[in-house]
């Protein structure tokens, strides 16, 4: 059976449609051989196999499992085609796979997402050892290993957990990735997968809320106050210097990527505490506030290297889903802070700083406010990207006008948080900042197109709720705009 099915799947990988076809024909005639299933999920363990036919096999136990496993799948096509002898072989081989420490992360991440198909529907009533088994592993497995574990805990948690599995096992699987997150001898990778999962946790623990609100809450904030202190210590690491390109792609698990991609997921999981149970950080707000200010500050220069000055691709992820490029996590950490200027305890803070600095200066330019500014101006720079698009095609500057673009680029994010801001003098407190990029000769084209493109995001929103700029302010910035009209690179006069 093993070497006929391997034949199938190579012929599913012919360019031959016809035989293609006929491949896939008889794959399924063979659903209802209860050897099939095994077949697939043996030559998928086998690391001597080539990688696509190891793939095409992990693909070809997916469809299985959707169409024949259980009514309860969506994609379920009528009939269950095996006996459950065959399907408690199945569960076990494909979790022994998923968790064998395999080297091609693909293969992990697809075997670990069938596993999570059958769980969705078996566990606990079919699958009762699932969920001990993984968190038994965890403490005990080697790096390779504990990927794929954790691969297959996140999926569980995102799509096969209900609201009582969930609570019944809360306590132990919150404090087993816990320790995985914080203990710093685990790869950056795995670490950053342990912070998904416990951000996934939210999502269940919403929906718990709703009906034990009190257990619910005494649990969260035991975990957040447990959390939020290593949160925080992540967010003050410094970044690794910027890896070139070559030892970017020669190091997948770099620190680099991985400190990035922890970073990522730790701001990820702080928003979405705030967005959910905004309560349970309170305590720590300000400080949060001031870490991601700190961050955004440290992360301009680097930024500006790689997308700015340098032409490196951005919004990358990796097998498992994270992101790991520094343009993702300057998104977050944007997002964050807006979400964080909306709280009660920032607001009466920044409003504190803002008074006695008018009062002793008569300006703003020594505020916070001038200080963010220039961090959205520098973030907003069109990247080398971008820019080439722009130079070629002039609608993909008028897809991002008028907000017709895919793409949510760091650009984006500043002008949300910009808009946010309308609320405090910030036309004023830009206006200082515009003055010295267009009065200096050293200023890119970049920089200046920047500047009026916050002010532009700032008028829009003002405009809005019809309120209006200081006339000797607006004809400062009537000035500036008459220079960069008469620019003679393109972005900036279309700006």
């Amino acid at each position: 059976m093993e070497q006929q099915v391997l034949e199938l799947l190579a012929a599913t990988l012919e360019s031959a449609a016809d035989t293609r076809t006929n491949a896939e024909r008889h794959l399924e005639q063979l659903y209802t051989n209860d050897a099939f299933p095994i077949s697939l999920i043996s030559i998928a363990s086998h690391t001597s196999i080539d990688l696509p036919l190891r793939q095409a096999a992990l693909l070809s136990l997916k469809t299985f499992v959707l169409r024949t496993w259980s009514a309860s799948i969506d994609e379920f096509q009528g009939v269950v085609t095996i006996n459950d002898a065959t399907k408690d072989q199945v569960r076990h081989s494909l979790l022994a796979l998923a968790t064998s420490g395999d080297q091609e992360r693909k293969i992990v991440s697809a075997s670990s997402y069938v596993v999570s198909k059958i769980a969705s529907v078996d566990f606990p009533d079919q699958w009762p050892s699932l969920l001990p088994t993984l968190l038994h592993l965890i403490p005990q497995s080697h790096e390779g290993q504990l990927h794929g574990v954790l691969v297959v805990l996140g999926n569980l948690v995102e799509d096969g957990f209900d609201e009582e599995q969930f609570g019944k096992s809360a306590i132990e699987l919150v404090r087993c990735i816990y320790n995985i997150a914080t203990d710093e001898r685990k790869k950056l990778n795995s670490r950053a997968l342990a912070v998904s999962i416990f951000r996934a946790c939210f999502d269940t623990m919403e929906l718990m809320y709703q009906t034990d609100k009190a257990s619910v809450k005494q649990f969260m904030q035991e975990a957040s106050d447990a959390w939020t202190p290593f949160f925080i210590n992540v967010l003050k690491l410094p970044l690794p210097p910027i890896p070139t390109e070559v030892q970017e792609d020669e190091t997948e698990s770099g620190p680099w990527r991985g400190i990035v991609a922890l970073k990522t997921q730790v701001v990820k999981a702080l928003d979405k505490i705030h967005r959910t149970f905004p309560h349970l950080l309170s305590q720590h707000t300000l400080q949060l506030f001031s870490t991601i200010w700190e961050s955004l500050q440290a992360h301009v220069g680097p930024y500006l290297a790689l997308y700015v000055d340098d032409n490196r691709q951005g919004r990358l992820e990796d097998a498992d889903r994270l992101p790991y490029t520094l343009d993702f996590l300057v998104i977050e950490e944007l997002d964050y802070i807006q979400t964080l200027v909306g709280s009660i305890t920032v607001k009466r803070e920044l409003e504190a700083q803002i008074a006695p600095e008018k009062l002793s200066n008569g300006t703003f330019d020594g505020t916070w406010i001038a200080q963010i500014m220039t961090i959205l101006v520098g973030f907003s720079q069109i990247t080398q990207e971008d820019e080439g698009l722009w130079d070629f095609d002039v609608n993909v500057f008028l897809s991002e006008e008028t907000s017709e673009t895919a793409n949510y680029s760091p650009r984006n994010a500043c002008a949300c948080l910009a808009q946010k801001l309308c609320k405090y003098p910030v036309p004023d407190s830009l206006l200082a900042h515009t003055k010295a990029i267009y009065e200096d000769a050293s200023s890119s084209a970049r920089m200046r197109e920047a500047a009026i493109f916050v002010l532009k995001q700032i008028l829009d929103e003002l405009d809005s709720y019809s309120k209006g700029v200081d006339p000797d302010v607006a004809r400062a910035y009537l000035h500036y705009i008459g220079l960069a009209i008469h620019e003679s690179t393109l972005g900036i006069s279309l700006r």
